[in-house]
């Protein structure tokens, strides 16, 4: 088995980063060799997470100046994994991040082009999951990593103004390219929160995970599926894994 997974979300401040990076763990655990991808081109984190000083970017394979499996660093070692971890970062310094903004829609379909070459490169070497981690909105960016994947998991927050973009990121994206996508409720109050009357009812709702304050400092800087594995949103990850796992 092998799949790309886009994780994304309508808007900013859902949690998506921390999910990417938590599910990515999971997965590992679970045996699989991952692949973690920064897409996440106007706002990248990773180099605050993941303590390494990378010879390649993410950038340098868009722009077809290395191979994805230059770009990509094996961190297996550094948690308690049945299979391989690797991650690849996106330049944050703030001249990069100006020259991604900048590209023409001719640029991005050249981007494109090499993202699903890298996807194929990963495969091919024995990758089994790959997850990107989008940029929010509807950017360029995030529209060709929702492309170049198999399945999306949108991540949807407790508040009106979110649920109603999903919608129309749903049924103006995902559905007119036909990708299998997946709710994730995060920072829920009380229960499932996704209207049932909504056109996209039948979109599924894979975890529902409820607010809790010391996940967002957790999260910083720590994978808490490995520091914390009993914790509500470790076990939360599992249950999004397993979901997404059985959509194939």
């Amino acid at each position: 088995m092998s799949f790309t997974l886009a994780v994304h979300s309508s808007k900013g401040g859902t949690g998506k980063t921390s999910i990417a990076i938590n599910l990515a763990g999971v997965y590992a655990s679970e045996g699989y060799n991952v692949c973690l991808l920064d897409f996440d081109f106007k706002a990248p984190s990773f180099t605050n997470f993941f303590k390494i000083k990378p010879r390649y970017w993410i950038n340098d394979v868009l722009h077809d100046r290395c191979s994805i499996k230059d770009a990509v660093n094996d961190i297996s070692n550094d948690f308690d994994t049945s299979g391989r971890l690797y991650v690849g970062l996106t330049d944050p310094d703030i001249e990069s991040i100006r020259e991604i903004s900048s590209k023409d829609r001719d640029w991005q379909a050249k981007a494109l082009r090499f993202l699903i070459r890298a996807k194929k490169e990963l495969i091919d070497s024995g990758i089994d999951v790959v997850i990107l981690d989008t940029s929010p909105g509807i950017d360029y960016e995030s529209i060709n990593a929702v492309a170049a994947s198999d399945y999306v998991a949108v991540v949807v927050k407790q508040n009106y103004t979110c649920i109603k973009s999903t919608e129309q990121v749903i049924d103006g994206i995902y559905n007119i390219l036909h990708k299998n996508c997946a709710i994730i409720e995060n920072m829920c109050h009380d229960g499932y929160l996704y209207p049932k009357n909504s056109k996209n009812q039948n979109t599924p709702v894979v975890e529902s995970i409820p607010c809790m304050c010391d996940i967002t400092a957790k999260t910083d800087n720590d994978l808490i599926v490995f520091s914390e594995p009993d914790h509500v949103f470790s076990k939360a990850m599992y249950k999004i894994s397993q979901n997404i796992t059985k959509m194939g």
